[in-house]
């Protein structure tokens, strides 16, 4: 065997990549190396700076779901897994923290023990902190007794400890282990275990940190420990899926704040797993990454296409072969992510939530959505737009406390009104009736205050306002001019907002302010629904029963509904894409029976008790078609002379005509 490599890379390159031709390669380099001390500190010191080359010329992986003698093969690394491993070693050696984003089964946790035991083999004074939710996860019962290896595979310091048992007897430092450490007794360098609490890392000082599985953590541990982490280590390596709590877990705001580098291991890269990788960005449509592994599946049906370019899947000529049934949905059934002859078949067996958590690295579906997620990617395939114009709605206050003098001036401002569609002379259309819903928030910065204008003849948000900063008051005001400005065909919207908390000072103002044209609070589930005309405004109510529940299950068979020709029930249609966001953050909270944003879920202070936000405010412009149309405009309508509608009509005029009469007679 030839050894004369100038560099580590030529080295690393050299190694071969086929199972069976590893094995022979790692058979004549050990038995080289074990009689060769110099040319094993060669090699060790070429490993110390391309830790790749442990990993595919001594390192094995463990896997118990395979037939027995291919349960402990040789680690191979794919070329994504030598990439992150770059990433790591740079963040454990410049000193800065790293999240490592992951789906199941690429093998992110072993990479990363595998690295702890290079730094804990090599590196003299080493000390590497380790923790994962439960002690049993970190350490149970593992010791390596009369050169077997003990306790249960899925803790970290069984990964640790089988790193140390596959190895070349010749490369096994004298080490101790006890419960949650293992000490390297040759150069001082140490592992330690610990549960991740509240106290993960207290008063200790490593080289680095590996957090496993951070997304699974209670949020608020989770946030104590990501805070309070940065004191034990200047790099903490941050290693999750997403799990239940979706999108506002720390874990994913670590991925999103921007701070923090982050390094993906996806399935997407696992050339087992990605031949055929294809994706659908419009229904009937899909473009095939892998087009290679289609032209060999199916000679001759792909040669005309190339990679990426969009494909009509009723236009492939398959010539006469058995076709593949692609899944041309626009993404609506995996998040609007790749596809695959695997994912495929996995997304027959998994749950979308499944899919979301263990394969796709989906933050948002790795919770339990309220809003179905097809019907969400749906909506950004179709209704999803800028606005046509933003401006600001301005008005004059009387000395009587009355708005007067409405206005419509176009700016370009974050807090400005959004509109979809054409305004005339500076008006919405006047022959449509509207209505403007509100979520009312304190104005301290905290959570929206939020305006949703609804047309109920087309049936679809057309205006939008958001402004965490505005105090109740000035809100009030805006939005009856808002009404007064928009008008209709009732000379003025029907007004309803969200009552109780600020709500309830809100509704002070406009009444001040001389408003009247407003939702009562009304028993929904009566079919007479008896207004209770003493309480103006929605009060919402927790449960599966309540009106928030029942609120939200409306908006989403009125978006459902959007998407019919023919709606025999209340449907709408909206466009703004942040609004699709926070519908998309709205669970089932865990332990409770109850829904709403997953930030709130999260919250541990009041202030989610006054959150104000997009939905809940689209979601009383729905509640309110029921009201508004009955003040549509009365229609002028002409009936042929001698007809039914002639005659009743002239009826009327008559009686009509009588009863002016009788008040002349004495």
């Amino acid at each position: 065997m030839n050894l004369k490599f100038e560099t580590p890379d030529d080295f690393f390159r050299a190694i071969p990549l086929d199972p069976v031709q590893n094995i022979v390669f790692r058979k004549e380099l050990h038995q080289l190396l074990f009689k060769d001390e110099k040319l094993r500190k060669v090699y060790l010191e070429m490993s110390w700076v391309k830790p790749q080359i442990l990993f595919n010329s001594a390192f094995f992986t463990y896997n118990p779901r395979k037939p027995i003698g291919l349960r402990n093969v040789p680690f191979i690394l794919r070329p994504q897994q030598v990439e992150v491993i770059d990433i790591v070693k740079e963040a454990i050696d410049k000193g800065h923290n790293l999240v490592v984003s992951k789906n199941r089964d690429e093998g992110a946790t072993e990479l990363l023990c595998k690295l702890a035991m290079i730094y804990w083999l090599l590196s003299p004074e080493t000390n590497i902190l380790v923790g994962s939710r439960k002690e049993e996860y970190v350490d149970k019962a593992t010791e390596l007794v009369d050169g077997r290896l003990t306790g249960d595979h899925k803790c970290l310091f069984h990964k640790l400890l089988y790193t140390l048992y596959t190895l070349p007897k010749y490369l096994i430092p004298e080490f101790n282990k006890t419960h949650l450490q293992l000490h390297n007794l040759l150069n001082s360098s140490a592992v330690k275990g610990e549960s991740t609490n509240e106290s993960f890392g207290a008063g200790d000082r490593a080289t680095f940190v590996i957090v496993d599985e951070l997304g699974r953590i209670e949020p608020t541990i989770a946030q104590s420990i990501v805070e309070n982490i940065n004191d034990v280590s200047d790099c903490c390596i941050f290693n999750s899926t997403h799990w239940n709590y979706g999108a506002a877990h720390p874990f994913n705001n670590l991925i999103c704040e921007g701070k923090t580098k982050v390094a993906v291991l996806g399935w997407e890269w696992n050339p087992d797993k990605a031949m055929g990788l294809y994706r659908s960005p419009k229904r009937g449509i899909v473009e095939i990454k892998d087009i290679g592994y289609f032209k060999q599946m199916w000679p001759g049906v792909f040669d005309n296409y190339k990679e990426l370019e969009p494909i009509n899947i009723n236009e492939i000529d398959w010539k006469g072969q058995k076709p593949y049934r692609l899944v041309a949905d626009a993404g609506e059934g995996n998040f609007n992510s790749w596809r695959s002859f695997w994912f495929d078949k996995e997304e027959k067996r998994r749950s979308q939530r499944d899919i979301a958590q263990n394969i796709l690295r989906i933050p948002a579906g790795s919770s339990d959505m309220f809003f179905d997620y097809a019907l969400l990617a749906k909506i950004k395939n179709s209704w999803l737009k800028p606005p046509d114009i933003q401006g600001k709605v301005k008005y004059k206050l009387t000395e009587d406390c009355r708005i007067d003098k409405v206005t419509f001036e176009t700016i370009a401002s974050p807090n400005a009104l959004k509109w979809w569609g054409k305004l005339e002379r500076g008006r919405p259309d006047q022959s449509h009736n509207y209505i403007v819903a509100c979520d009312i928030a304190v104005g301290t910065g905290a959570s929206n205050s939020v305006m949703a204008v609804g047309d109920v003849n087309t049936k679809e948000l057309v205006g939008l306002y958001v402004n965490p900063f505005i105090d109740i008051m000035n809100f009030a005001e805006l939005v009856v001019a808002t009404c007064k400005w928009v008008g209709g065909a009732t000379k003025e919207a029907y007004l309803i907002w969200e009552a109780g908390g600020p709500g309830d000072t809100f509704d002070k103002c406009i009444y001040k302010l001389g408003y009247n044209f407003v939702y009562y609070q009304t028993d929904e589930k009566i079919p007479t629904r008896t207004k209770r005309h003493k309480h103006r405004g929605w009060r919402p109510t927790k449960g599966v029963n309540g009106t928030k529940f029942d609120l939200l299950l409306q908006l989403s068979g009125a978006l459902q509904e959007g998407f019919k020709d023919k709606s025999k029930f209340e449907s709408l249609k909206i466009h703004d894409e942040q609004l699709v966001n926070e519908l998309q953050s709205y669970v089932f909270y865990e332990g409770r029976v109850d829904v709403g944003p997953v930030a709130a879920q999260l919250e541990t202070s009041g202030a989610k008790f006054a959150h104000g936000d997009r939905v809940i405010a689209v979601g009383m412009i729905v509640l309110a078609m029921k009201y508004q149309p009955k003040a549509a405009l009365t229609q002028n309508r002409s009936y042929g002379e001698g007809t039914f509608g002639h005659r009743m009509d002239e009826r009327k005029r008559k009686v009509e005509e009588a009863k002016q009469n009788m008040r002349y007679l004495y």
